[in-house]
């Protein structure tokens, strides 16, 4: 079992780095492992494809366990938006999903909607509030047979409770974007239908790399409708039919080296234990609260730990946001500006040296006239 300083010791992001929600600086071990990989890939030598085809069962098989799923029930992909169009055009019925999500979510609906019209999203508005269980419960009704959204808000960093929000759909379908929690805190993924992530954020596995899960629930509901060769079975000169479990939801063949990295950043993950990384998260996470509060800045994070995960939303007075992100240049320290707010994202890699950047950068902007 690896220690959480073991964990820790394989990220080398520089200090100051504050936004993992936007991109993970890439594990040591996973650059190695691309650069094994590559030189397999350079010299092929005899029985290199066979370590390149290797990697699709390693992935999905770490994977599998951590969402607590069969590995014929995974699959892989480039990203999460992939994921979640496979899902959205194998759908049929009404779909509640809020405005509010990231794009992906309501984007892959509204597109399936349009080309098939087998789907038809059913659409929270703007500024509806976290989608709690209360929230969707007041909004469900007979025509609503799934319900799709994110573990965590991208914008508030607000975690949905998957299990409240199981017991309060029923048997419908629940689809989750877990992008921007997979890899920082554990739930109990096996409550949904789908989980689809992608690699490159707390994973830190870089671009190219994630994967959608399936129940068996969803593989009898769903009808796959985008996939490639990759994701049939038949013999040459005849049209291929689809291929069963997940296998289905793929077009084309992904890349093994992607695939390497993102089960070196799932190994790594399982070795050390979840519920390790999200302590270690909500620890950080809440010495950013104590700095928020030792300078007066705003939090419209929930600080209860249970709606939290590693994304911190601090909301300046409006006409201090720019002198906010300018005291933040100047002391080095990388965070999201968007929108009126600083998205601070945490992660076990961050550092003593970073928070105290972190709060030099908001001594300047106190004392800044």
């Amino acid at each position: 079992m690896t220690t959480i300083d073991e964990y820790a010791a394989g990220f080398q992001e520089e200090p100051g780095y504050l936004d993992h929600a936007a991109f993970g600086p890439v594990q040591t071990a996973v650059l190695e492992e691309q650069r094994v990989l590559g030189t397999i890939q350079e010299h092929v030598r005899f029985g290199a494809m066979e370590v390149l085809d290797e990697q699709d069962a390693r992935v999905r098989t770490v994977a599998a366990r951590l969402v607590r799923r069969r590995d014929d029930q995974v699959v892989s992909q480039t990203a999460t938006t992939p994921g979640l169009l496979h899902t959205a055009f194998g759908l049929t019925g009404g779909v509640l999903v809020a405005a509010d999500e990231y794009p992906s979510l309501p984007l892959a609906l509204a597109s399936a909607a349009a080309a098939t019209g087998r789907v038809q999203p059913l659409v929270i508005e703007s500024g509806a509030g976290w989608m709690t269980p209360d929230l969707i419960a007041s909004r469900l009704s007979d025509d609503v047979a799934a319900v799709a959204l994110s573990l965590v808000d991208w914008r508030t960093g607000y975690r949905a409770d998957l299990a409240a929000i199981r017991d309060v759909i029923g048997d419908r379908l629940l689809i989750v974007d877990a992008i921007q929690g997979f890899g920082a805190v554990d739930e109990p993924y096996e409550v949904a239908d789908v989980i689809a992530t992608g690699g490159q954020k707390w994973l830190h596995a870089g671009w190219g790399t994630g994967f959608v899960s399936f129940s068996d629930r969803a593989l009898e509901r769903l009808q796959p409708a985008l996939s490639g060769p990759a994701g049939t079975v038949g013999e040459p000169g005849e049209v291929p039919t689809v291929a069963p479990g997940a296998a289905a939801y793929q077009m084309t063949r992904i890349d093994p080296v992607a695939q390497a990295r993102l089960a070196v950043s799932l190994e790594s993950l399982s070795g050390v234990g979840v519920a390790a990384v999200e302590a270690a998260v909500a620890e950080r996470a809440e010495r950013v609260f104590d700095l928020a509060d030792e300078f007066g800045v705003v939090v419209e994070s929930s600080r209860d730990r249970r709606e939290r995960a590693g994304i911190v939303v601090l909301r300046p007075a409006p006409e201090r946001l720019t002198a906010l992100a300018a005291s933040l240049h100047n002391h080095g320290v990388t965070a999201t500006t968007r929108a009126g707010t600083l998205r601070v994202s945490v992660f076990v890699s961050t550092t003593n040296e970073t928070l105290a950047m972190l709060r030099d950068a908001l001594v300047s902007f106190a004392t800044m006239v």
